[in-house]
């Protein structure tokens, strides 16, 4: 009965043909059937190629209702098994924003408040500068504490017992604040990371446990959890990096670690994190289940902290325009996987994004896919010149890159994006590869399109540093000094040159 329903007009013909494609597991033309949901498909298979992703999986909530979830491609390039909406991603940094809901939930059982000291929570706790006494669980939440960020995740030496987290804490004894606490706003992974121990002492339950009882079980996050070994094998996705010939490779480290339980290692499907949009656009509510109440949901998505000329962050969240609503939002990127999760009150739509390498371009194509399918607006997402000139700078070398590049931007401009970056990570993709004359002739060629640049000259200084050539190194440490004498990050290399 639903299926006559769904194709009513289209005649009895079409049906006979809709129901023989059904049996056969062909797929239908959904052009025919759904025009918005054929360009939404034909754009997802556009940006799959374009960034090389294994691995693609979308989810879309428009006006309360799920219109695309699909993963398309395979889990991982070893195995080749079929990706699907179960199959389970390392969501990174969207992690942040479950950690945020976890402590709205104790707040409002009374076992936490926001503008408490940290050291209450967790009197082990201390640092070499004594401002950390000042620092506050909403400092912790808004990247305000001054707490440094991670420099080492150690995929490669995890911890994994239970106690690595409060180990982690107390390891900050030998570190200095970045700033006096609430001053200002550092991205800080690190102050995440210590918001676990805070959960895990408070509930008296490990930092995994209370997530899994209190957020994934209510909401029905049935393959959702932050404890990798509980990640069913055949749902599991693998990260993927550039190899030493840049090209698309299963990542041998996989991103997790507990000592950075809260900041990173969330893992997911889109089936499960359709189900967290709809929490969140239901202000805390799913089926019988009250996640948290709406007052903690007007604390969670308020802006605490001005960022830019148009976003703003919120406890976990940041906050950007789209059209004339307001995103409320988090990406992911870690070693082979990138992620975003972002959803709009206003007219009650969502997005959920997860790919299994680490060259995506999270945020672009989230507004892209909600402009198709929001707004009904087809633009493209303009790939970066470096992802075309990866494929030649090994084989052909730096002249036939030079010539498609002038090639591309003559010709098609608005289809590739020739930003100063683009080429700078390139330099840096082949410096990490020890293709270090090839990065070399790369960042030259950038120094050649946007002359006496003071941060490209910085970076043909790494190049010739990490290539073990140390007076070129100086030189160019100095040339980009000599241009910008405030090039903090400059000043500093050719320090630590100088003085080894």
């Amino acid at each position: 009965m639903k299926l006559l329903f769904a194709i009513r007009g289209f005649g009895i013909l079409t049906l006979f043909f809709l129901i023989i494609a059904c049996k056969n597991g062909t797929s239908v033309n959904k052009k025919a059937l759904n025009p918005e949901i054929a360009l939404l498909e034909e754009k997802v298979q556009e940006i799959k190629k374009d960034f090389n992703v294994p691995g693609l999986a979308v989810g879309i909530i428009k006006e309360g209702k799920i219109i695309y979830s699909k993963g398309l491609g395979v889990q991982d390039l070893d195995t080749r098994f079929l990706l699907s909406t179960q199959s389970v991603y390392h969501m990174a940094s969207v992690s942040k924003p479950f950690v945020a809901t976890a402590i709205m939930q104790l707040m409002e059982q009374g076992k936490i408040e926001l503008d408490k000291k940290l050291i209450e929570y967790l009197p082990y706790f201390k640092m070499k500068d004594n401002r950390f006494k000042e620092i506050t669980i909403r400092h912790l939440l808004t990247h305000s504490s001054g707490i440094p960020d991670v420099k080492d995740y150690q995929w490669d030496n995890p911890q994994n017992d239970d106690g690595a987290v409060e180990r982690y804490v107390k390891s900050f004894k030998s570190k200095e604040l970045d700033f006096t606490p609430g001053d200002e706003y550092h991205y800080s992974n690190s102050a995440y990371d210590i918001l676990a121990d805070i959960i895990a002492k408070v509930s008296r339950m490990t930092f995994e446990d209370y997530m899994k009882k209190n957020i994934f079980e209510p909401v029905g996050m049935n393959n959702t959890t932050f404890y990798k070994p509980g990640v069913s094998k055949k749902l599991a996705t693998q990260p993927h990096t550039l190899n030493n010939n840049l090209k698309i490779d299963v990542e041998t480290v996989y991103p997790y670690n507990r000592i950075h339980a809260a900041s990173s290692t969330l893992h997911s499907n889109i089936d499960d994190m359709l189900l967290w949009a709809k929490v969140n656009l239901n202000k805390g509510r799913i089926g019988k289940h009250r996640i948290y109440n709406e007052s903690s949901y007007k604390l969670l998505t308020s802006g605490q902290r001005k960022i830019s000329e148009n976003d703003s962050l919120a406890l976990s969240w940041f906050i950007s325009p789209i059209k004339d609503y307001k995103m409320i939002k988090h990406s992911g990127g870690d070693t082979g996987y990138s992620t975003y999760f972002g959803f709009i009150p206003e007219n009650n739509s969502a997005i959920v994004l997860m790919a299994n390498n680490d060259i995506f371009f999270n945020s672009d194509v989230a507004n892209c896919l909600l402009n198709i399918a929001l707004f009904n607006e087809n633009k493209s997402v303009r790939v970066p010149i470096h992802y075309v000139l990866k494929d030649y700078i090994l084989t052909d070398g730096i002249e036939k890159c030079k010539e498609i590049y002038f090639d591309k931007k003559k010709n098609a401009s608005s289809e590739y994006n020739f930003e100063i970056w683009t080429l700078n990570q390139f330099g840096y993709w082949l410096v990490e590869n020890k293709h270090y004359q090839k990065a070399l002739q790369v960042f030259q060629f950038n120094l050649y399109l946007f002359p006496n640049h003071p941060g490209l000259m910085d970076s043909l200084a790494d190049a010739y540093r990490d290539m073990g050539d140390k007076k070129n190194a100086i030189k160019w440490y100095k040339k980009a000094l000599n241009i910008k004498p405030d090039q903090e990050f400059s000043k500093e290399k050719l320090n630590e040159l100088i003085k080894n």
